[in-house]
């Protein structure tokens, strides 16, 4: 291809927890381990086959469940948090510690991942 400079960014990946009993595939375990994935191919740096060590631009979907959306059920069920904001299950994206002494409140930082660095 020869193009060293073109900027890569994936604008929309994951994959459902839940869903019709007719669709295969739909389970935490496989959200867990394909999202975990990424995450790992992200932070390693490594790029892809034609342009190694590039950062790559990645959204995973979905941040929330959307359980009003129509379809069918593997649709409302990307979310790595359901609306009640608890969380579906852990990639390894947050980072909560208490606030206060008695642990009822949390803070949380997120893993955001640009050009290499993680915050």
């Amino acid at each position: 291809m020869g193009f060293k400079d073109v900027k890569i960014m994936v604008a929309e990946t994951g994959w459902p927890y839940r869903g019709d009993n007719n669709e295969v595939g739909p389970s935490i375990e496989n959200a867990k381990a394909y999202n975990g994935n990424l995450i790992a191919h992200l932070k390693s740096m490594v790029g892809t086959p034609l342009m190694p060590g590039k950062s790559v631009d990645t959204y995973l979907f979905a941040l929330y469940d959307e359980d009003l959306k129509a379809g069918l059920g593997s649709e409302r069920a990307f979310g790595l948090y359901k609306p009640d904001l608890s969380m579906t299950y852990d990639v390894g994206i947050s980072n909560c510690y208490p606030v206060n002494s008695i642990g009822s409140e949390t803070d949380c930082n997120y893993l955001v991942c640009t050009k290499g660095r993680y915050f």
